[in-house]
């Protein structure tokens, strides 16, 4: 324990840049790719399951499908599930620089920022806390959940790249029908850029508020033998906010409530693709650095108190299409996430660490038959290799906490798409799942498509879900928290209607009406004793309307907007939900400014009040975001500047228990300047 002591501490003090040696020896140690399939159609790609999609595929679809709702590729107007697609060009567009910026331009999904992580939430229900554990995020399919925090990163401390996505499937609503555990309110899909893409080589630097700081090298190609690859590695660094003001720490003792440089964020990360055939490697490693400001957990005020998170994957996937309409696909997978921090309690030096490895199988296949019924089935198995949480103290040194536990997970999943007619369509399925740690749970799901004009589709869905209890909440004990061995997961079910038109050639709009009712819901519960314990306490009900519409001119002009009206109660007190706003409007808008090499992108994010742990209420959010982007300035070079909350809005989001801050405050306006060369 000693050493998890001294690395956390030569991390802290210590900011260096990354060796660009290091992290292109590990972009080429860690690959991936997919396998080829020439000269098919679309409607032939459009039978395929998750599993048995080649890059080339992905790439030869129209944006207007989607894989994650069924775990095979489908339209998204015959998708059981409410859909939206965001592409490369859209994040290039309204310069996104995370994960996170994407997941909160998206109707019905929100992101807030506790100053240590990002948390996801969709529909009204966005828990303080939860490492956004109620999502589930995917990387061209595999998950990226980890195995003792449920976490699923979009931040800073997400494992890609953004200038890595192709394009990324937002899918509302249960999953777990198909997915399991953590497919609670949405599933992400993040769906990776290919070899052929870059063809050479492609490096990207940026510079921007607060000292940030960032770089990426890429290479990539496809051979004429259908060999195909790629290779990247990027490096981030920011020093943050020099000052931040935090009035609950105002007293003298605590420099008077401001933090001095207590806000750097590094990282670095590689990612890599490499394949051939029915045969697919795919790997990828992130680790990053942050101080956290706002002294949570108790610790001592403007003082070090760094995070420190590595997460890495290496996935073989194999798929394979029989002459008989039989296809089989599989994939098998190793993963591994490591957690270290470091706080100062009473000026006694306390360090956690955590350590995860775990390995999975995962196998599926499907066929038509009488040319109506598609039926998709598949059997998952995932086993923990270790699961350790420690906890030490120096000064003298001795360990406080010292826990290992065992996770096995086993799902079966069926689903039928029947074709009842050409305008008609019966979807049902579910998922059984075995977890050693509290035994078995069924999800089902159900939904009528049905299709009355080739403009307009109406959906019936219905849904459950369930989000298993983690280890963390399971055996977690220190001077915060007790332990609950006891708990059971939690539950959703999901019902709701949508309609979806095509006015025009130029405008189409959707709308949906919704309702999610939770039992059981994990929440940390203040004991007796003034600790923490999570339990098995909550109720949620979620109503809801959901409005969008997208146009696009011939002279190049797109715009996009959403508007959410969510209604979050407390089931049993009727009280409004803690960081659940009733009211979201998002629009962007992409203008050609004089030629097809210069435009310009608009976006503007808005967010009703928020309810916080102490009964008070966050003010309204507005921001208003722009990008000006110039493609080709020179042979092979592109240049864009962004301004992120331009009119300098207060913005603020609810803290969670571990914080004394009832509400934490976002930065004002910033900027970035970033430069894409392709060689």
């Amino acid at each position: 324990m000693k050493t998890i002591a001294e690395s956390i501490t030569k991390r802290a003090t210590s900011r260096v840049p990354v060796s660009p040696l290091r992290a292109a020896l590990a972009s080429v140690i860690l690959v991936a790719a997919s396998p080829l399939l020439l000269g098919q159609s679309e409607d032939a790609i459009l039978k395929k399951p998750l599993l048995g999609l080649s890059i080339k595929e992905l790439g030869e679809l129209t944006v207007d499908t989607v894989f994650a709702a069924s775990k095979f590729s489908q339209k998204i107007s015959d998708a059981p599930s409410s859909v939206s697609i965001v592409t490369r060009n859209d994040i290039r567009q309204f310069g996104y620089r995370t994960l996170s910026d994407v997941v909160r331009s998206v109707p019905g999904y929100d992101v807030t920022y506790d100053r240590a992580y990002s948390y996801t939430g969709v529909r009204g229900f966005n828990s303080l806390g939860d490492f956004g554990s109620r999502v589930l995020l995917l990387v061209d399919g595999h998950r990226m959940n980890d195995a003792l925090y449920d976490s699923a990163p979009v931040g800073t401390e997400a494992l890609l790249d953004v200038d890595l996505i192709e394009r990324v499937e937002f899918v509302r609503g249960p999953g777990s029908a198909v997915f399991g555990s953590n497919a609670f309110s949405g599933v992400i899909n993040v769906i990776t850029r290919s070899g052929r893409d870059i063809q050479g080589a492609e490096a990207s630097a940026s510079g921007g508020s607060f000292g940030t700081y960032s770089g990426r090298m890429t290479i990539g190609q496809q051979l004429e033998s259908g060999f195909e690859y790629l290779f990247s590695a990027s490096t981030y660094s920011s020093d943050g906010p020099t000052r931040l003001f935090y009035k609950e720490f105002a007293s003298s003792l605590t420099n008077r409530g401001i933090a001095l440089n207590q806000d750097a964020d590094q990282f670095w990360s590689a990612f890599g693709k490499v394949g051939f055939g029915d045969f697919t490697l795919e790997g990828g490693y992130v680790t990053g650095d942050k101080n956290v400001p706002t002294a949570s957990y108790d610790s001592d005020f403007n003082s070090p108190h760094p995070q420190l998170d590595d997460r890495g994957f290496v996935e073989l996937r194999y798929a394979h299409e029989f002459d008989d309409g039989w296809s089989a696909n599989g994939r098998l997978f190793y993963d591994h996430y490591d957690y270290e921090e470091g706080t100062i309690l009473s000026r006694r030096q306390l360090y956690d660490s955590a350590q995860a490895t775990w390995w999975g199988l995962e196998l599926g296949g499907h066929r038509t038959f009488w040319e109506q019924l598609l039926v998709s089935a598949g059997i998952e198995w995932r086993d923990s290799l270790t699961l350790h949480q420690q906890q030490c103290e120096e000064g003298p040194h001795h360990t406080t906490l010292d826990i290992f536990s065992e996770l096995q997970v086993l799902g079966v999943y069926l689903e039928g798409d029947w074709k009842i007619s050409d305008s008609l369509s019966l979807i049902g399925g579910f998922r059984w799942d075995h977890y050693n740690s509290f035994g078995n749970s069924l999800t089902p799901r159900t939904a009528v498509v049905w299709r009355p004009s080739n403009e307009t589709s109406v959906k019936l869905l219905y849904g459950e879900a369930f989000r298993a209890p983690n280890p963390f909440q399971l055996s977690y004990k220190d001077s915060f928290q007790d332990p609950n061995p006891g708990l059971q997961p939690e539950k959703t079910q999901s019902c709701e209607i949508m309609v979806d038109h095509a006015l025009n050639d130029r405008w189409n709009g959707s709308v949906s009406v919704f309702h999610d009712g939770i039992r059981g819901l994990i929440n940390a519960m203040k004991t007796p004793g003034g600790r923490y314990r999570f339990e098995n306490v909550d109720e949620v009900e979620v109503d809801g309307l959901e409005t969008q519409i997208s146009g696009k001119w011939d002279n190049g002009v797109q715009l996009k907007a959403s508007y959410t009206r969510q209604n979050a109660l407390d089931g049993e007190t009727d009280a409004w939900l803690v960081n659940s706003p009733k009211n979201m409007i998002k629009a962007q808008m992409s203008v050609p400014l004089g030629s097809d090499k210069l435009s310009g992108g608009l976006e503007l994010l808005y967010a009703s009040q928020r309810a916080t742990l102490g009964a008070d209420r966050t003010p309204d959010a507005w921001m208003l975001n722009f990008t000006l982007l110039s493609r080709q300035l020179a042979p092979g070079l592109d240049l864009s500047l962004s301004v992120y909350n331009v009119l300098g809005s207060d913005i603020s989001f609810p803290g969670g228990s571990e914080h004394r801050q009832d509400s934490i405050r976002q930065d004002g306006r910033t900027f970035r300047v970033k430069l894409n060369y392709r060689f």
